[in-house]
C-alpha cells in the first residue's frame, strides 16, 4: 500500500505568520496577551500556547485593558479595531496580509459609493471581518439560493464583488458571471489565496489517484471543510479526522485490505506538519507497511527538494553560506541564492548566528551537501508584503543595483523590480547609468504575470517625485511673492534662458537677465546643477509660470548707477572679450560692455577684429568717451609708444641725414617711406636746387634719396625732408633764397592741396 501526501498540505502562509506572532509574542511580551477569537483551528498549537499564558478571548469584554491583544490571521472589522483602541490594549495585528488586502479593498470602493457584494461564508469569521470594514452592509452569497431579491434591484447600481481568500475559484466565477448578467457595472477582485487554490488543486489531483483520502484540519476550519469536499467529489472514501489519534476509529478501513492500493493525505491550513508526518506513521503501522527502524528513519527524515526548513549561519564565506539546518547535511546558500541583489556584500545580508528560514533546492547524498536558497523564501514573504504595499500605494526604498534595456532594476522585499525609463525620473534621463548605486523612492505601480507565467513588478520613481514635487508646489506657492528671494538649482537651459527648480516649481531667468554683458547662450555664464540666488519677478498661479531675476530692479539700477559714476576718460581696465562684430570688440568691463573699434584693435592694417582677438580674450583697454545716456562706452586699446610713428620717431630728430624710398608723387612734391606706416613729405621746392615744374621731371616711385629732416611735428604726425640740400651744387647762399620760396611754396602747397599726411593714406 502506498502512502501519499498532497502538495501544499498543512499550515499555509498567513496561519503560519500568525503563529510565529503569537509563539514570539508569548516570548517576548510582559503583558496578559489574548488572542480574539481561536487563533487557528488547531487544538494542539492552541493548547500549546495555553502553556505558555496566551489566553484566548471570545468576545472583547473577555480582554483586559493594558494588556495585549493578537488579531488572528482571519482579521476582525473596522469598529471591532476602535473598541481595541478604547480599552487602550496592544494590538498585534496577525491578520493575513491577503485578508488585510480585502479589507483596504472593500474600505475604499464602499468609499466610491459602490455596493459590496462578497462570496464566501457569512458565518466565517473572515467574511464577518470584511463585511465590517463597509459598514456591514455587504450582500453575502455563499450558494445561489442566497442571492434572494437582490437580483430584482436596479441593473445600473455599481457592483464590487471580492471573495473569501478560501473560496473556490471556480464557485466564484460562476457568482460573477450572474452579477454580470443582472448588473451593466460589476467589478471582480481576484481575492483567493493562491496557497489555498493551490491547495485544492493539488488535493483534487490526489483524489483522483488514490482509493482512501483522508483530510486533516480543526472540526471547524473552513477551508479543511473545502478540501474535504473537494477530495470526495473525486474520491467517494474520503474521511475528515482532526488528527492522529483519530485514525484508529478508522483501522478497519486500512487493516488487511488488499483493494486499497493508495492513501492520500491532505491538511486544512490550520495544521501543522508534525500532524502530517504522524498520520503518515500511523497508518504505516496499522497497515504494517513500515518496520521500526523504517519508522525510525521516517522520523528522521532526510531533506528532499522543496522543503522549507530553520538554520543557523556557522560560516560566510565571499562565495557563500554556510547553515546548520539541525541535520545530517551541511547547509550551503550560494552567493545568489542569498539575495536577488547580487552587488551587495553577504556580511551586510546575514551575520552568523542568524537564524533564517531557507528552502531546500538539492540535496546531494554523495557529498553530504544541502543546497539552500534564502531569496526564495524571502521573496514569497516579500511578495505578500509587496502586494499590501502595493494595493495601499505605499512608498518604498532601494537601491538601483543594475541597467538593463528599456530601464533600471531595484530589490524591494528580496523582490527585483523593474523600473522603465519612463518612470525612472520626473523627467526624462538620458543616461540612465547616472542612478547605478543610487538610493532611490518609488511605488509598485503593476504586479502581474507575464506570458510564461514569471512575476512581472513594475516599479516608478516619478509617481513619487511628482508627488513630492506636487507638495512642495503647494508649499511654495502658499508663501510665494513679488521679491522673494530664492536659492535654487539650475535645473535645464534654452536658448532663451535657464529653467531654476525653486522647490517643486521652476521659474524661468530670461537670458538678458543671466548677465549685464551680452551672450549668446545661458550656458555661457551658468551650468546645470549650478546654485543660483534669484528674486521673483513676476508669477502666475493659474498658469504656473514664475518670471526670476537675478537682481531686484531697484538694486540693479543703484548698481548700474554706481558704476556709470565709476567711469572716467581715461580709466584703464583688464576686460574680457565678449563678442566680435565686423567692426570692433566689445569688451566686458565689470558687467557692461564697452565698443573697441577695429581701429583701436591694432597699429596695423586689419580687415576684421578676429585677425588680432577672440571671444574670451583677456584685453587691456581704456575709456575713451562715455554716453551715460544711451548706455555706451567708446574705449581704446591702442598704446601710443606701440605706433609706427613714435617707433619711427624716437630716435629721429631735425637735422638728421637718412636715405628712404620714395612711394608717392603728388603735383606739390613727394613723399619718402622714413620708416614703416610712416610717410615724409619732400616739397616740391626741396627737391632740386633749381625751380622744377613737376616733381615726377626728378623723382621716379622707388627710387632711393639721400634726404635731411627738416621738421618732425608730433601734433599733425608729419615729417619734412629735403633733399637739395644735400646736392653737391647746394650752397649756403641759396638757404637765404630758400625763406622766400618757402612762403610761396608754402601757399602754393596750401592752394594746390589742403590735406595731410593721414588724408593721402586714407585715400589710398
Amino acid at each position: 500500500m502506498q502512502i501519499k501526501i498532497a502538495d501544499k498540505a498543512g499550515f499555509c502562509f498567513g496561519v503560519d505568520r500568525a503563529v510565529k506572532i503569537a509563539y514570539d509574542s508569548a516570548k517576548q511580551s510582559e503583558k496578559k496577551i489574548f488572542t480574539y477569537g481561536m487563533l487557528i483551528h488547531n487544538r494542539d498549537v492552541t493548547s500549546e500556547l495555553e502553556g505558555l499564558g496566551v489566553v484566548c478571548a471570545e468576545s472583547i469584554d473577555d480582554i483586559l485593558p493594558d494588556s495585549a491583544v493578537i488579531i488572528r490571521a482571519h482579521g476582525i472589522s473596522k469598529a471591532e479595531c476602535e473598541l481595541l483602541r478604547q480599552k487602550n490594549v496592544e494590538i498585534i495585528d496577525a491578520t493575513c496580509p491577503f485578508v488585510k488586502r480585502i479589507h483596504n479593498i472593500v474600505e475604499k470602493e464602499y468609499n466610491l459609493g459602490r455596493q459590496i457584494v462578497i462570496a464566501g461564508d457569512r458565518n466565517h469569521p473572515e467574511v464577518k471581518g470584511i463585511n465590517g470594514w463597509c459598514e456591514n452592509s455587504a450582500v453575502i452569497i455563499g450558494a445561489e439560493e442566497e442571492y434572494g431579491d437582490f437580483l430584482e434591484k436596479n441593473p445600473e447600481i455599481s457592483i464590487s464583488l471580492v471573495a473569501q481568500t478560501t473560496m473556490r475559484k471556480e464557485k466564484v466565477k460562476k457568482f460573477e458571471k450572474i452579477l454580470k448578467k443582472h448588473f451593466t457595472n460589476v467589478i471582480f477582485f481576484d481575492t483567493i489565496c493562491s496557497a489555498t487554490e493551490e491547495r485544492q488543486l493539488a488535493a483534487e489531483k490526489l483524489s483522483h489517484e488514490c482509493d482512501v483520502m483522508f483530510v486533516f484540519g480543526g472540526k471547524n476550519s473552513s477551508n479543511t471543510e473545502k478540501l474535504f469536499e473537494i477530495c470526495r467529489e473525486g474520491c467517494a472514501e474520503t474521511y475528515k479526522v482532526e488528527n492522529a489519534k483519530e485514525l484508529n476509529g478508522l483501522a478497519h478501513l486500512l487493516k488487511n485490505n488488499k483493494n486499497i492500493k493508495k492513501v492520500g493525505i491532505t491538511a486544512g491550513a490550520s495544521t501543522p506538519d508534525s500532524v502530517i508526518k504522524e498520520a503518515k506513521l500511523t497508518m504505516a503501522e496499522i497497515t504494517n507497511e513500515m518496520n521500526f527502524a523504517e519508522a525510525l528513519e521516517e522520523t528522521l527524515k532526510p531533506l528532499t527538494t522543496g522543503d522549507i526548513v530553520k538554520g543557523v549561519v556557522i560560516g560566510i564565506t565571499p562565495t557563500e553560506v554556510q547553515v546548520d539546518i539541525d541535520g545530517k547535511y551541511d547547509g550551503v546558500i550560494p552567493a545568489n541564492e542569498v539575495s536577488n541583489d547580487t552587488t551587495a556584500d553577504l556580511k551586510s545580508l546575514v551575520k552568523i548566528g542568524d537564524e533564517v528560514d531557507v528552502f531546500v533546492v538539492h540535496v546531494s547524498d554523495r557529498d553530504g551537501v544541502v543546497t539552500l536558497s534564502k531569496k526564495k523564501i524571502d521573496a514569497e514573504k516579500g511578495l505578500v508584503e509587496l502586494r499590501e504595499d502595493f494595493e495601499n500605494e505605499a512608498v518604498l526604498t532601494g537601491r538601483i543595483v543594475e541597467i538593463v534595456k528599456g530601464g533600471i532594476v531595484t530589490i524591494a522585499k528580496g523582490i527585483r523590480v523593474f523600473i522603465p525609463a519612463s518612470e525612472a525620473a520626473e523627467r526624462f534621463v538620458e543616461d540612465l547609468g547616472s542612478l547605478l548605486n543610487t538610493e532611490v523612492s518609488f511605488k509598485i505601480i503593476k504586479m502581474d504575470k507575464d506570458r510564461r507565467g514569471r512575476l512581472r513588478v513594475v516599479g516608478s520613481i516619478k509617481v513619487v517625485a511628482k508627488e513630492i514635487s506636487a507638495k512642495k508646489s503647494e508649499e511654495f506657492w502658499a508663501t510665494a511673492e513679488v521679491d522673494k528671494k530664492y536659492t535654487g538649482t539650475i535645473k535645464s537651459l534654452t536658448d532663451f534662458g535657464a529653467f531654476v527648480d525653486l522647490g517643486g516649481v521652476d521659474g524661468l531667468v530670461h537670458i538678458s537677465e543671466l548677465s549685464d554683458s551680452r551672450i549668446k547662450h545661458p550656458s555661457e555664464v551658468v551650468a546645470v546643477g549650478d546654485s543660483i540666488d534669484v528674486y521673483i519677478k513676476e508669477l502666475n498661479k493659474e498658469t504656473g509660470k514664475i518670471s526670476l531675476v537675478k537682481e531686484l530692479e531697484a538694486d540693479k539700477k543703484a548698481r548700474e548707477a554706481a558704476f556709470w559714476a565709476s567711469l572716467e576718460i581715461g580709466k584703464v581696465y583688464n576686460g574680457k572679450v565678449k563678442s566680435i562684430t565686423k567692426f570692433g570688440a566689445f569688451v566686458d568691463i565689470g558687467g557692461v560692455d564697452g565698443l573697441v573699434h577695429v581701429s583701436e584693435l591694432s597699429w596695423n592694417r586689419i580687415k576684421d577684429p578676429s585677425e588680432v582677438v577672440a571671444v574670451g580674450d583677456t584685453l587691456e583697454v581704456y575709456i575713451k568717451d562715455i554716453d551715460v545716456e544711451a548706455k555706451k562706452i567708446s574705449l581704446g586699446h591702442k598704446k601710443e609708444e606701440d605706433s609706427p610713428w613714435y617707433q619711427a620717431t624716437k630716435d629721429l630728430k631735425v637735422g638728421d641725414n637718412i636715405k628712404c624710398k620714395v612711394v608717392r608723387i603728388l603735383p606739390f612734391g613727394a613723399f619718402a617711406e622714413v620708416a614703416p606706416f610712416v610717410d615724409g613729405l619732400i616739397h616740391i621746392s626741396q627737391i632740386a636746387n633749381s625751380r622744377i615744374e613737376k616733381p615726377s621731371d626728378v623723382l621716379n616711385i622707388g627710387d632711393e634719396v639721400d634726404v635731411q629732416i627738416t621738421e618732425i611735428n608730433h601734433e599733425t604726425k608729419q615729417i619734412g625732408l629735403s633733399r637739395k640740400v644735400l646736392l653737391p651744387d647746394y650752397t649756403a647762399d641759396e638757404a637765404k633764397e630758400e625763406v622766400a620760396d618757402d612762403a610761396v611754396a608754402d601757399e602754393s602747397y596750401t592752394e594746390e592741396g589742403s590735406f595731410t599726411l593721414g588724408d593721402i593714406l586714407d585715400a589710398e
